[in-house]
């Protein structure tokens, strides 16, 4: 696996490795020559809509990049889950045999049978799936994948929990409370499971006495943390983990509403580098998140993409560097968010 550092700032060891390499292709068009050449050819990018600025911030970054480099590229986008309307677009790209389609796609499982269709259709094509990575054991129906680790971004999530305790004198011991993203959702599960399994191993005294989810919105986190903070108020909370920065805010908004104060009575951790993360870690409410840079997701799949198409030898996964920030390293997240349309 090749691994992308964005930063020298430590992070927690939890390696889950991921190996192969890719086969240096054919530059394409369908048929064309090995010259390594990509100006003029044709690329898709298939990713979901431009809903937040953390998927349009990817949908420009990788356009832009793979215009950059003389690529003639198509954008479209599709809906959280409208894997439908993705196969619908994927087809209509493929039918034009292009020299790539790049894909962050709806979720990991409804292009699986169009990656093999393309495969028997137009063999030149390259598939390029970032984000979330087929749940397939046949990687040989994809060219490459890059993305973030997102079980290991749960890890480390239980390890900030465990330093956030350590760092103010409080016993590693009580109940903690967890604000997931959307059921179901491959970003979900591997958060959930990456922070459940370690922080059982880590910490045998933290007790995760709730698991709730609030579909990525600071409101909806307000909502259900607001039942959670008065049903175990009794319990000891000293943790909350949400599987993003917006839901952390909603969910500390709810805890101050019951008089519990992040940062004083218990240890706040999200993820993803949102702006509201990087000010609550600047007040001191938050204590740590997670590095999620979709400018940095952008340019190396563009990369990926482009190395693909000249002939290189390309690693079948490349996962970026999911550091943790604190305080202490808070610039870590400049470039994630400085950019925020």
């Amino acid at each position: 696996m090749k691994r992308l550092r964005m930063t020298t700032a430590a992070t927690l060891a939890l390696v889950l490795t991921v190996s192969g390499c890719s086969s240096a292709g054919e530059t394409n068009p369908a048929g064309g020559g090995s010259s390594g050449e990509v100006a003029g050819q044709a690329a898709y990018v298939l990713t979901l809509t431009r809903s937040n600025p953390t998927q349009s911030n990817f949908a420009d970054t990788i356009t832009e990049d793979l215009q950059a480099a003389g690529l003639k590229v198509t954008t479209e986008y599709s809906d959280y889950g409208a894997g439908a309307d993705q196969m619908q677009k994927f087809n209509q790209a493929l039918s034009t045999k292009p020299a790539a389609i790049v894909l962050w796609p709806t979720d990991t499982t409804s292009l699986i049978p169009a990656y093999a269709r393309a495969r028997q259709q137009s063999p030149d094509t390259k598939i390029v799936v970032g984000i979330y990575q087929p749940a397939t054991d046949d990687d040989a129906l994809y060219d490459a994948f890059w993305g973030y680790n997102e079980e290991r971004i749960g890890a480390s999530s239980a390890q900030a929990i465990v330093d956030g305790l350590t760092a103010q004198g409080m016993p590693i011991q009580g109940a903690v409370l967890q604000i997931e993203g959307s059921p179901g959702g491959a970003t979900t599960i591997s958060r959930k499971k990456g922070f459940e399994e370690t922080l059982a191993q880590i910490a045998p005294g933290l007790t995760i006495v709730s698991s709730m989810t609030a579909n990525w919105d600071g409101t909806e986190a307000t909502t259900v943390a607001a039942q959670m903070f008065s049903r175990y108020a009794a319990d000891n909370i000293v943790g909350v983990f949400a599987h993003s920065d917006v839901m952390l805010d909603g969910a500390m908004l709810a805890g101050e509403r019951s008089g519990t104060i992040a940062g004083r009575d218990y240890i706040a951790v999200g993820a993803d580098c949102d702006p509201l993360g990087y000010r609550n870690i600047e007040s001191g409410k938050q204590y740590a998140t997670t590095l999620w840079d979709p400018f940095a997701l952008g340019r190396t799949g563009a990369e990926v993409t482009v190395n693909l198409l000249k002939g290189g030898d390309v690693e079948k996964a490349t996962t970026l560097d999911a550091t943790t920030v604190t305080k202490g390293n808070l610039a870590t997240c400049d470039e994630a968010i400085g950019k925020y349309k």
